[in-house]
């Protein structure tokens, strides 16, 4: 390539190659469960044990390994039907 490449040219080639990853997903395309993820599941299980106080890490735990385990198995929403 040259190093006088045009802005149109650049703005091509980047388009070509975020067509070619999303018609082409690798390893990278699943992602890690996201914080917000994660704290919108463990607020799902407190409120499934009726509202239980002093039970926030076990169920931000609980959360993580639900999700991993979803995301492991190929699950694209990574809620596994939540």
């Amino acid at each position: 390539m040259s190093k006088y490449m045009t802005q149109s040219k650049v703005t091509q080639m980047s388009a070509m190659q975020q067509g070619h990853k999303a018609s082409h997903p690798g390893p990278a395309a699943t992602a890690m469960p996201t914080h917000k993820d994660i704290a919108k599941r463990a607020y799902e299980i407190y409120v499934e044990k009726g509202h239980q106080h002093g039970q926030s890490e076990q169920n931000w735990l609980q959360a993580e390994r639900e999700m991993k385990s979803q995301d492991q198995a190929g699950d694209p929403t990574g809620y596994g039907g939540y």
